[in-house]
């Protein structure tokens, strides 16, 4: 490729504009192609090995009201054996230090299921806390993007997390002071 990029001066002189725009065009596409595929294997790798943070920027209750929030205090993350679920507001401190409630503990039963037909993941586990169990249910697509479905087996209430999945190490989340 970076062989085809050096030589493309010396072509695109013999070339019509038609033809150098056609040839720019299927390179953006080719790159646009490799790009997705390094997603889908980051993503795979995540969710194989547990490793993930989905840094979230949009929250849903259980009535479907929807709340842009910050993606760096608000996320899901699993290392493996462990996982957190934070949610936190720019607005006022809360009891975890970031305006909201911070849940840490173990992860049992986690499960995942590969839909082939369009590259999805279908990821379930529970996260058993100081202060109760928490069901995550969350679907990671190829692109990056993720939603999770969790419920509180303890209190009872569901919220529905957006954002996007990432790998914990480039991850740029701050957690807060767990209950």
């Amino acid at each position: 490729m970076l062989a085809l990029l050096i030589a493309l001066p010396a072509f695109t002189q013999e070339l019509s504009k038609k033809e150098q725009k056609q040839l720019e065009k299927e390179l953006k596409k080719e790159q646009k192609a490799e790009a997705a595929a390094r997603r889908t294997e980051v993503v795979d790798a995540m969710v194989e090995y547990h490793k993930f943070v989905l840094e979230v920027n949009t929250l849903r209750d259980k009535r479907g009201n929807s709340l842009q929030v910050s993606s760096n205090i608000n996320f899901i993350a699993s290392d493996s054996i462990t996982g957190v679920i934070q949610v936190g507001s720019n607005s006022y401190i809360g009891r975890n230090g970031v305006g909201g409630v911070t849940v840490e503990g173990s992860i049992a039963e986690y499960k995942y299921t590969k839909h082939e037909k369009s590259g999805s993941y279908t990821v379930t586990y529970y996260l058993r806390t100081p202060v109760g169990s928490y069901d995550v249910r969350l679907t990671a697509y190829p692109d990056g993007r993720g939603d999770a479905d969790v419920s509180s087996t303890t209190w009872g209430d569901k919220l529905r997390y957006s954002g996007n999945l990432v790998p914990i190490g480039i991850s740029r989340v701050y957690k807060g002071t767990s209950l």
